[in-house]
C-alpha cells in the first residue's frame, strides 16, 4: 500500500524515530550477503525458523532496479482534474458497486467492527490496484532486501523486511510472492509490518492473504482505516458552491472553520438537502484554483493524509468513495491548466528569489510551492487560490 504514504512516514521518523520504527538491526550499505546474514540473525532472535530463513537467505538478491525506481519517485506531475478524470471512472465506478452487492456481508462487518464505510474502503481498493487486477510484479523479497539495503531510508525498510520473513513463516505469503516495487502486497497494497499488526482472516480459513482473497483485504483495510483514526458515522468530504467574490485567502490547510463560519461566508454544500452539525470544524480545499471544485474536507479526511500523502491522490480518492456514495461528479467553470515544467520551474525560481520557500524546484506544484505561490498572490493583490497562473508568473517577472 502507498508509496506516498512511506514519505509521511519518514517525516514522523525524523521527528519521532524511537516511537515509530524503532532501531535499525544493521548499518546500510556494505556487503549484500554479510546484510543477508546479520538480517537471519534479527530474524531468528524473532522466533522466524531457521528451515524458513535458509530459504529466504539463499533465494533473496539485491535488484539495482528497485533503487533506480526508488530515487526517481516523485509528486504528481498531473493536475487533479487530469488525475480525477483517469482515476475516477466509470470502470471503477460500476464495478465498486458490484463489489458493495457481491462482498455485502464482509462491508456490513467492516462496518460493524470499524466503522468504516464500503464507499471509502471500496475507493482505495479501486485506487490501489483496479480491485486486485494490478498489483505488481517486483519480488517482495527482493524489493523489500533492497531497500533496507540501501542508505536513504533503512529505518523504514529493514523492519519491514524483517516483517516480511514472519509472514512467510506464518504462511500468509510465500518466497516467491510479488507486488509493487516499495514491497507493497496485495489488493490495497500494504506493508508486511501492518499486515502482521492489522491484517484479518476474512474468510476463515487460517491464512491473511491480501493477494487472493477479497474479504482478507476488505477488513484488513477497514482495520487499518479505524487504526488511523476514523471517526465511525463522521463527514469526510463534501463538494460546495462559493459565492462570487468569495474570501479565496481563507482556503487551504491550517485555516479550518466551523460550518457556521464557513455558511457565514457565503458557503453552501452542493447537496441542498445535507444538514450537518454546525459546530463541526473542516477545511476549504481548492485542488485546482478558484475556477475549479470546491470541497469541505473534515477530521476523517486526515486519514486519507496517512494512507498517502498526496494532496491531488487524497482529494480524488474521497471524492471517489462520495462518487460510490451516490454524489455527482463535481462541477468547475473553465480553470486554468497546470503550468508545464519550463514555466513551473521558472515560477519556483522567481518565488525563490524573492524570499519564498518553495521546496525543491523541481517543476512540480507541492505543498511548499502552493503556500508561496497563496502569500504572492496576497502581496500583489490576486486572488489568493494557491494555483499558478501565467498572469502571477507575468507579473513576477
Amino acid at each position: 500500500m502507498k508509496l506516498f504514504f512511506k514519505n509521511f512516514v519518514f517525516f514522523l521518523i525524523l521527528v519521532f524515530p524511537s516511537i515509530v520504527l524503532g532501531k535499525t538491526f544493521t548499518n546500510c550499505g556494505g556487503n549484500f550477503s554479510v546484510f543477508l546474514k546479520v538480517a537471519e540473525e534479527h530474524a531468528t532472535e524473532l522466533g522466524v525458523s531457521s528451515e524458513v530463513l535458509r530459504k529466504i537467505i539463499r533465494q533473496t538478491k539485491f535488484n539495482p532496479k528497485i533503487i533506480e525506481l526508488d530515487r526517481k519517485q516523485g509528486s504528481f506531475k498531473l493536475s487533479f482534474l487530469d488525475f480525477s478524470k483517469r482515476a475516477i471512472n466509470d470502470y471503477r465506478l460500476v464495478n465498486g458497486k458490484k463489489k458493495f452487492k457481491k462482498h455485502q456481508a464482509v462491508f456490513d462487518k467492516a462496518f460493524a467492527l470499524y466503522g468504516v464505510p464500503k464507499e471509502v474502503i471500496t475507493a482505495f481498493w479501486a485506487m490501489e490496484t483496479d480491485f486486485g487486477a494490478v498489483q505488481g510484479d517486483f519480488n517482495t523479497l527482493n524489493a523489500l532486501a533492497s531497500l533496507a539495503f540501501d542508505c536513504r531510508r533503512p529505518e523504514i525498510f529493514q523492519p519491514e523486511f524483517i516483517a516480511a520473513m514472519q509472514l512467510i513463516d506464518r504462511g500468509d505469503i510465500d518466497y516467491k510472492t510479488t507486488g509493487a516495487w516499495a514491497g507493497e502486497i496485495g489488493q490495497v497494497q500494504m506493508l508486511p509490518k501492518d499486515i502482521l499488526e492489522f491484517g484479518i482472516d476474512g474468510n476463515k480459513d487460517g491464512q491473511i492473504s491480501l493477494k487472493e482473497t477479497p474479504e482478507d483485504a476488505i477488513l484488513t483495510a477497514a482495520n487499518l482505516i479505524n487504526h488511523m483514526g476514523w471517526v465511525k458515522g463522521a463527514p469526510w468530504l463534501e463538494e460546495v458552491i462559493l459565492p462570487d467574490g468569495f474570501y479565496w485567502q481563507l482556503a487551504g490547510f491550517g485555516r479550518e472553520r466551523s460550518l457556521k463560519d464557513w455558511k457565514a461566508v457565503g458557503v453552501k454544500f452542493r447537496k441542498e438537502k445535507l444538514r450537518m452539525d454546525e459546530r463541526l470544524y473542516s477545511t476549504l480545499l481548492l485542488p485546482q484554483g478558484k475556477k475549479g471544485p470546491a470541497f469541505l474536507a473534515f477530521k476523517n479526511y486526515k486519514v486519507y493524509l496517512k494512507w498517502n500523502d498526496s494532496f491531488i491522490y487524497t482529494v480524488t480518492a474521497a471524492h471517489l468513495a462520495k462518487r460510490l456514495e451516490g454524489a455527482k461528479k463535481y462541477v468547475h467553470k473553465n480553470p486554468s491548466d497546470i503550468l508545464n515544467i519550463e514555466s513551473m520551474i521558472k515560477l519556483q525560481n522567481l518565488l525563490k528569489s524573492i524570499g519564498y520557500d518553495v521546496g525543491k524546484v523541481d517543476g512540480i506544484l507541492g505543498a511548499k510551492t502552493r503556500q508561496a505561490v497563496r502569500l504572492a498572490q496576497l502581496e500583489l493583490g490576486l486572488s489568493a487560490d494557491s494555483w499558478p497562473t501565467n498572469e502571477l508568473l507575468s507579473k513576477l517577472q
